[in-house]
C-alpha cells in the first residue's frame, strides 16, 4: 500500500519550525512519509561564501525536522537542501516526489503568524497541484480541536469535507460546516428584460422591478437551499462518526467566515479549491485566498484533481 507523502519545507524561522511540527503530528496520524527541504535562493545569496554559509544553515535546519519525526516514530523519506528560487523549488519538488500534501508556515521568518499569507506560501499555494496545509499558531498547538468547513455544495467543497471529516476523526475534534449566501450581490431589485424573454408580454431592455416581498421570499429560498447544502456535510460526517454543528448566513462570505473562526476559536479552516463561486479557483481576489491569507489559524486547502481518487479513512 503506498504511503501518504509528505512535503515540509522550511526557512529555519520559528513559523516554520512550527509547520514542522504540525507536519509530523499529522504524519504520524496518517501513517504517512515526511520529506523536508531547504531552499537557498540562489538569486539572494550570489556571494559564494555568504552562499555556503546559509547551505550549512539549511542542513542543520532539516536535521531538525528529522529528528522531530524520528522521535515521534515518523518515517523520513528524504531531507534536501536545494539551491534555487523557493517557490520553483517547493512546487517541482511536490510534483516529483507526487506530495499528496505540502505543509508550509503561512508567514515565513519575520512575519508574524496572524499577518497576511507570505509571498513564498501565497506563490506556492496558486501554483502547486498537492493539497496545501497553511500553518499559522492558535491556542491548541498542532492539535486540531475546532475544525470549520466551508461548503457551497460543489465537487471540490464536498470533497474538502471528506478530508476534514477525516482529519477531525483522528484529531477527535469538534466540527462546524458553515455555507455563507450573500443575498445581496445575487439577488437584484431590477431586472433587464433580455432578448430571450423579449415577444413574451415584455419589450426588450424593459426594466422590471421586483417587489420587496419577491425579494423576501427569494432570500428565504436561498437560505433553505444553503440550509440543505450544509446539512449534506451531516451524512459525510456520519460515516466518519463526528458530529457536526451547521452554520448558514447571510452576508459577505470572507468577514462571515472569518467571523466563524474567531467566535469559534477555530483551530483549521478546510477548503475546497474549486467551486460554485464561493470557495472558487484560487486566482487573485477569490475567497478561498482571501480566507487562507488572512484567517488566524491553519487553513487546508484540498484540490479534487488530487490524484488519489480516495480520501482516506
Amino acid at each position: 500500500m503506498t504511503r501518504f507523502q509528505f512535503l515540509v519545507p522550511v526557512d529555519g524561522s520559528e513559523n516554520s519550525i512550527n509547520a514542522a511540527k504540525h507536519a509530523v503530528e499529522l504524519a504520524s496520524k496518517y501513517g504517512a512519509e515526511i520529506s523536508s527541504i531547504f531552499v537557498v535562493d540562489k538569486y539572494k545569496y550570489r556571494i559564494s561564501d555568504i552562499f555556503d554559509i546559509v547551505n550549512k544553515a539549511g542542513e542543520e535546519y532539516i536535521a531538525l525536522v528529522r529528528k522531530m519525526a524520528q522521535d515521534k516514530g515518523v518515517t523520513v523519506k528524504s531531507t534536501k537542501v536545494l539551491s534555487g528560487t523557493p517557490v520553483d523549488q517547493i512546487v517541482n519538488e511536490a510534483k516529483a516526489m507526487d506530495a499528496n500534501i505540502i505543509i508550509i508556515a503561512a508567514v515565513g521568518g519575520g512575519g508574524s503568524t496572524t499577518s497576511p499569507i507570505g509571498f513564498v506560501a501565497n506563490r506556492v499555494m496558486r501554483h502547486t497541484h498537492s493539497h496545501i496545509l497553511l500553518v499559522r499558531h492558535t491556542d491548541n498547538n498542532e492539535q486540531y480541536k475546532q475544525i470549520l468547513i466551508a461548503t457551497d455544495g460543489s465537487d471540490d467543497a464536498r470533497y474538502g469535507a471528506q478530508y476534514a471529516m477525516s482529519i477531525a476523526g483522528r484529531y477527535n475534534a469538534k466540527v462546524y460546516a458553515c455555507n455563507i449566501i450573500n443575498s445581496r450581490d445575487k439577488i437584484i431589485d431590477r431586472h433587464v428584460t433580455t432578448l430571450e424573454e423579449a415577444g413574451k408580454g415584455k419589450l426588450l431592455g424593459e426594466p422590471v422591478t421586483y417587489t420587496h416581498e419577491i425579494i423576501k421570499r427569494l432570500r428565504e429560498h436561498m437560505l433553505k437551499d444553503a440550509v440543505s447544502i450544509a446539512d449534506d456535510v451531516k451524512d459525510i460526517a456520519k460515516k466518519k462518526g463526528v458530529k457536526v454543528e451547521t452554520i448558514v448566513r447571510d452576508g459577505k462570505t470572507v468577514s462571515e467566515i472569518l467571523k466563524i473562526v474567531k467566535s469559534k476559536k477555530i483551530d483549521l479552516v478546510v477548503l475546497g479549491s474549486h467551486g460554485k463561486g464561493t470557495v472558487s479557483k484560487l486566482r487573485l481576489g477569490s475567497v478561498s485566498e482571501k480566507i487562507a491569507s488572512t484567517a488566524r489559524c491553519s487553513v487546508l486547502i484540498v484540490r479534487g484533481t488530487r490524484i488519489e481518487r480516495v480520501v482516506p479513512e
